[in-house]
């Protein structure tokens, strides 16, 4: 199966406890996490984080990711929740 979405458009972040190198990292899962998902039905998705291969070299080993589909005015929207211990990061985006 074919991706057809090409570009991830990250809406919104509201973070807490994340340093700006985990934030744009965690992003980079977030947009594979959302394009993977996409493709199918699902509207909710989890992950924990460890289970990417690239979480580890980049430290991002530990988070849980909830990933959920939002249709607003006809379009998609996907809704991520980062959370490991005290450390959050929310982000919205869009696929185009």
């Amino acid at each position: 199966m074919t991706n057809r979405y090409k570009k991830a458009v990250i809406e919104d972040t509201v973070s807490h406890g994340i340093d700006e190198d985990e934030q744009s990292n965690l992003l980079d899962l977030f947009e594979y996490a959302m394009k993977s998902t996409a493709t199918t039905l699902a509207r909710e998705a989890r992950f924990d984080t460890s289970d990417f291969a690239t979480a580890k070299e980049r430290n991002c080993e530990g988070f849980q990711l909830t990933l959920q589909r939002l249709t607003i005015d006809g379009r998609d929207f996907w809704h991520g929740r980062f959370s490991r211990a005290e450390q959050q990061l929310t982000v919205t985006g869009s696929l185009e």
